[in-house]
């Protein structure tokens, strides 16, 4: 009787367990399931050239060729930018496991996008490691086989001089191009840079734009919006948490201060801005409820999305000594 008592105890036992364990992996599915989801989802939503593990502090994949040009605050005999190509993203997250091997073109071109030659070219040069090119008669400089090593966080730095003219005309750039030519999955990084001189008397002016390319915002289940100007101030920034919220990495980087009207949703946040520091702010808004089917560009320079005329997001500038966040 004993011996019968325990061997039902046992199966009984057996099949207790047995169920735990069902319940437990399945639990492990659901939980790898949505991780995995989250995960992809994360990646679609987040920076589309910024999450790459090949970015640049200047450069990045939006293939468009508007100037951007980059502002001081004196007078330089000899204007430099240093622009930086890395094997992470600017958030630098985590670092490419792999080398990365690519080439680093750079045209000297007019406002037309034309070579710039001769006597003029000649002012202008580009350093790498210690080596410096100048255009001299050929409107172009490359550096190639560059190399990426994947043991670490890693940066290249390349110093482009501008002739002193451009602080005032601002008709000469650099079309600078880094292009990947061992991983098929790198995008292209690409812009065409410029100087100009801005001082205190000079009209500061910040302007706020969606950069996605998508002929429709329903295309897209996260955003990039774009703050860029020259001079000093204040940009005040509202979004609509109806429809979207901005990233809380860029909200604890800058160290904005968000107060959200509990009525309307609407949330809002001021940054202090001078161009002299910085001149272009890279922003992803994530979608809080959804796609709706009545969205869309506001213009076509994609200044804003609108859902029955209301908008996703806003900014505004105040020129002047900048206030705190």
């Amino acid at each position: 009787m004993k011996d019968k008592f325990i061997k039902k105890l046992k199966r009984s036992w057996l099949a207790i367990w047995i169920a735990f364990a069902a319940a437990a992996l399945s639990t492990v599915g659901v939980l790898a399931a949505y991780t995995s989801v989250s995960s992809v989802k994360r990646v679609v939503s987040t920076q589309k050239g910024a999450g790459m593990l090949f970015s640049s502090n200047y450069l990045t994949t939006d293939e468009n060729d508007l100037p951007r040009t980059i502002t001081f605050s004196s007078m330089e005999n000899s204007p430099c930018v240093t622009v930086n190509v890395c094997n992470y993203p600017q958030t630098m997250i985590k670092h490419n496991d792999k080398d990365i091997t690519y080439t680093l073109t750079v045209e000297l071109v007019d406002s037309d996008g034309n070579a710039v030659t001769g006597e003029e070219a000649a002012k202008y040069s580009v350093e790498y490691n210690g080596e410096k090119k100048t255009f001299g008669s050929n409107s172009k400089i490359e550096f190639s086989l560059l190399k990426l090593m994947a043991d670490d966080f890693n940066k290249h730095e390349f110093v482009l001089t501008f002739d002193k003219s451009q602080l005032t005309k601002s008709d000469i750039y650099m079309k600078v191009t880094a292009a990947p030519t061992d991983q098929a999955e790198l995008k292209t990084l690409s812009a065409k840079l410029g100087v100009i001189y801005i001082n205190d008397n000079t009209s500061a002016t910040w302007t706020g734009t969606f950069i996605d390319n998508a002929t429709s915002p329903k295309d897209l289940d996260g955003f990039n919006y774009r703050l860029s100007g020259s001079g000093e101030g204040t940009v005040t920034l509202t979004w609509n948490t109806n429809y979207v919220d901005i990233s809380t990495w860029f909200k604890n980087t800058y160290s904005l201060n968000v107060s959200t009207d509990v009525n309307t949703k609407i949330a809002t946040a001021t940054m202090k801005v001078d161009s002299a520091e910085k001149n272009q702010y890279d922003i992803q808004f994530y979608r809080t409820n959804g796609i709706n089917s009545a969205e869309q560009w506001s213009d076509q320079n994609h200044t804003d999305i609108t859902v029955n005329g209301t908008g996703f997001v806003s900014m505004s500038f105040t020129q002047g000594a900048a206030s705190g966040n």
